[in-house]
C-alpha cells in the first residue's frame, strides 16, 4: 500500500518548523555551481558503487540528461535504500559516511546531498530496488515551498512498493529531477547545450572524473555512461572514469611533455637536440617528497612552522598537477578541441583547482603570482589533498588549506617554468587580428561625444574633464581618480589601483577632508571605528553585475566593503544567488559620506557593501536646494 513520508519530521521534535525550513533553505542557497545539481547525483552514485561491499562486478553509473523533458536522471548498481532509512536521508545533516569518508572510500558525507535535490526541485523522485524490496519515492512542490515565505509545512512525500515492473531490474537506485523556472539552472538545454560539454563537465566538475593521485581507495572499477537526449534524438557515449586534465585530448600536433617523468629518467642531463623548443606545454605531478624539498623552510600564516607544512602535506597525501606553456593560444585550442563554448570557460581556462579524496571541487580561482605577467594565464594547478572538509569547497575551504596553497604556488609555477624553458617552443609575435566590433579610435571617439557627461560643472567645486558618460569599467575608474582629485571624493582615498589583482583598489576613509557640498547632500558619519574606516573597493560599469564575479567566486562578497559604479543597474538573481540594493535613507544608514546606496547579497549574511554610484553622487551634488 502508498503511504506518505515526512523526511523533516524527525528534526521538528525539538525545533521549530520555521527553523527547520530555514535549513532546508540554507542548504539550497550553499549550492552555486550550475553543474551541482548533476554533481550530487552522480557523487552519491559513485560512492555507493565504488566503496559498498559485496557487489558483483564492475560499479556502474548511467546518467541522462533529457533536455527535451528538462530531466536529470542518474542510476546506480548498488544495493539500494532500504525504505527504513530513506526518510532519513532525505532530511538536512543526516548521514552514515562520515567514516568511510576519512578513509578515503566516499567523497561525500555531509547529509545534504539528498535534501537539495528533493527540495531544490519541484519534481524529485526515487527508485531503489534492494535484496528485499523494491519500491519509488516521489516528492512534489519542493522548491514552490522553500520559495513561499508563508508556508512552513513541507511537502509530503509519496513512497510506493513496486511489485512488478520498475525502471530496476537488479539492485541498485535511480534519481530523477526535473528543473523548472523557480531552479537554478533553469534549463538544461542551456546548462548542457551539447553532448560532448556535458561530457566534460561530468569529468571535470563531478566525482565521476576521479582526480588522481592520492589513490582513490574503491573496491572496484567504475564505468560511467552518459544518454543525452535532445530534440527526440538519443546519444549515448561512455564517459572516462578520471578527470580532464589540460594535457589531455588535444589537437593534432600539439606535443605536450611530461616532464616530471622525463626528470626523473635523466637526471644530471640535458634535453637532446630533438627534445629542445619540441613541445607547446609541460606538465609535472610533484609527490610529497617533492614538494618538501621544494618548499624548503617556506611557512604561512596558518602553517607557521615548516613540521606544520610538512605535516599537513604527510597528513592530506598533498600532490600537485601543474601544465605551463608559452603559447597565448594554448587554452583557446584546448577547448576548441574538447568543444567548449566560449562562454564556458571554467572547464578548460588556467586557474587553480582543488581535489579532495579524488574529486574535483566546484571552487575555484585565479592563480596568484606576485609578478604576475603572461605565468598566471598560461599555468593550470591543481591540488589533490585526502580528507579535506568541506569536500566540495561550497562554502570554501578551511584556512589552512588557503594558508598551503598561498605557501606553495608561486613556488610550484616558478619551479614548472623554469625547468620547461629548454623545452618549450617560443611563440612567434602574434598579428592580432582585427576583433568583432572593432571601431576606429576616431570615429569610436565620435560616437562616445554624442552621449556628453553630464553634469559636467560642479558649482563651487570645478568641471570634470571627462568629455562622455562612462561606458567601461575603465571609464568609472577615470571618473573616480577625476572627482578625488577635484576634492569631491578626497575623504575616500585610494591606497592603490590594480588591473592584476583579485580587487581593483583599498580605500581609505577621512571624514575631515570631505567637501561641505557632498556633507549637505549626501552626509555619512565622521566617527567610524578605526576599523571599519578602510576596506576593499571594487569598480563597476553596473553595480548589479558584480554578482557574476560573486557567483563565480571571483570575488568574495565578505571581502568587499565599497562598490564604485556609474549606475547601479537593478536587483539581479544568479547561480542561485540574488543581490538587491537600497536608496540610502540617512547618515547613519550610509555612513561613508557620498555612499548612495547598500548592496546586500542573499547568502551573504548581515555582510553590507557601500555602493557610490557616481551618476546618483553628481546629480545629489548639482541638484537645486
Amino acid at each position: 500500500m502508498p503511504r506518505d513520508i515526512h523526511p523533516l519530521a524527525m528534526l521538528t521534535q525539538s525545533d521549530t518548523q520555521a527553523w527547520v525550513k530555514q535549513r532546508v533553505i540554507n542548504v539550497i542557497k550553499s549550492y552555486h555551481n550550475a553543474a551541482d545539481v548533476i554533481a550530487e547525483p552522480i557523487q552519491n552514485a559513485v560512492d555507493e558503487v565504488l566503496s559498498a561491499p559485496g557487489l558483483p562486478g564492475d560499479g556502474e553509473v548511467r546518467i541522462t540528461l533529457d533536455t527535451d523533458e528538462n530531466t536529470i536522471s542518474v542510476r546506480d548498481n548498488g544495493r539500494g535504500i532500504p525504505s527504513e532509512d530513506i526518510a532519513k536521508w532525505l532530511a538536512p545533516d543526516v548521514g552514515s559516511k562520515r567514516a568511510d569518508f576519512l578513509a578515503g572510500l566516499v567523497r561525500g558525507h555531509k547529509g545534504v546531498g539528498l535534501t537539495f535535490l528533493a527540495y531544490g526541485f519541484n519534481f524529485f523522485e526515487l527508485e531503489t530496488k534492494t535484496d528485499d524490496e523494491h519500491y519509488i519515492v516521489r516528492l512534489e512542490h519542493g522548491r514552490a515551498w522553500v520559495e513561499d515565505p508563508g508556508n512552513e509545512q513541507p511537502p509530503v512525500g509519496r513512497l510506493e512498493e513496486i511489485q512488478g515492473g520498475g525502471r530496476l531490474d537488479g539492485t541498485g537506485t535511480i534519481v530523477t529531477i526535473r528543473l523548472s523556472p523557480q531552479t537554478e539552472p533553469r534549463s538544461l538545454r542551456h546548462a548542457f547545450p551539447t553532448l560532448e560539454y556535458a561530457t566534460t563537465a561530468i569529468r571535470n566538475q563531478t566525482a565521476a572524473g576521479l582526480v588522481e593521485p592520492p589513490e582513490v581507495t574503491k573496491k572496484r572499477p567504475l564505468k560511467v555512461t552518459l544518454e543525452y537526449k535532445r530534440q527526440a534524438k538519443t546519444e549515448t557515449v561512455p564517459v572516462a572514469p578520471s578527470y580532464r586534465y589540460p594535457h589531455e585530448d588535444l589537437a593534432a600536433g600539439i606535443k605536450v611533455l611530461n616532464l616530471g617523468n622525463w626528470l626523473k629518467n635523466n637526471k644530471n642531463s640535458e634535453p637532446s637536440a630533438k627534445e629542445k623548443k619540441a613541445f607547446h606545454a609541460c606538465y609535472w605531478v610533484l609527490d610529497p617528497k617533492e614538494l618538501k624539498d621544494l618548499i624548503g623552510a617556506k611557512t604561512g600564516e596558518q602553517l607557521v612552522e615548516p613540521e606544520e607544512v610538512e605535516a599537513f602535506i604527510d597528513t592530506h597525501d598533498v600532490h600537485v598537477y601543474s601544465l605551463f606553456s608559452y603559447s597565448a593560444s594554448y587554452r583557446d585550442q584546448l577547448g576548441d578541441n574538447w568543444k567548449i563554448p566560449r562562454n564556458r570557460k571554467s572547464l578548460h581556462f588556467p586557474s587553480l583547482r582543488v581535489a579532495t579524496d579524488g574529486m574535483i571541487s566546484s571552487w575555484n580561482r585565479e592563480i596568484t603570482l606576485t609578478h604576475r605577467g603572461f605565468n598566471v594565464d598560461r599555468t593550470w594547478l591543481i591540488y589533490s589533498l585526502r580528507g579535506i572538509e568541506p569536500d566540495l569547497g561550497r562554502k570554501d575551504f578551511p584556512p589552512n588549506v588557503h594558508d598551503f596553497l598561498r605557501i606553495t604556488e608561486e613556488l610550484v609555477a616558478n619551479r614548472l617554468a623554469e625547468q620547461s624553458r629548454p623545452f618549450l617552443r617560443v611563440s612567434p609575435p602574434r598579428t592580432a587580428p582585427t576583433q568583432p566590433g572593432y571601431m576606429d579610435p576616431a570615429v569610436k571617439a565620435h560616437v562616445r561625444r554624442q552621449s556628453r557627461m553630464s553634469p559636467r560643472l560642479l558649482p563651487g567645486i570645478g568641471e570634470i574633464s571627462l568629455q562622455t558618460e562612462p561606458q567601461a569599467e575603465q571609464d568609472v575608474i577615470a571618473l573616480y581618480g577625476e572627482l578625488v582629485g577635484l576634492g569631491v571624493l578626497r575623504h575616500l582615498q585610494p591606497v592603490y589601483f590594480s588591473g592584476f589583482d583579485f580587487y581593483d583598489s583599498f580605500f581609505e576613509y577621512v571624514p575631515s577632508v570631505a567637501p561641505d557640498a557632498l556633507k549637505e547632500r549626501l552626509p555619512g558619519v565622521d566617527d567610524v571605528d578605526i576599523r571599519e574606516a578602510e576596506g576593499v573597493a571594487e569598480f563597476k560599469l553596473t553595480a548589479d553585475s558584480v554578482l557574476a564575479d560573486v557567483v563565480s567566486e571571483v570575488k568574495k562578497w565578505s571581502d568587499m566593503k565599497f562598490l564604485v559604479c556609474w549606475e547601479i543597474g537593478k536587483d539581479r538573481t544568479a547561480g542561485g544567488n540574488a543581490i538587491t540594493f537600497t536608496e540610502c535613507e540617512d547618515a547613519v544608514d550610509r555612513r561613508y559620506h557620498g555612499v548612495t546606496h547598500l548592496a546586500r547579497l542573499e547568502t551573504g549574511g548581515d555582510h553590507t557593501v557601500f555602493v557610490i554610484s557616481l551618476s546618483h553622487l553628481l546629480r545629489a551634488i548639482t541638484a537645486e536646494s
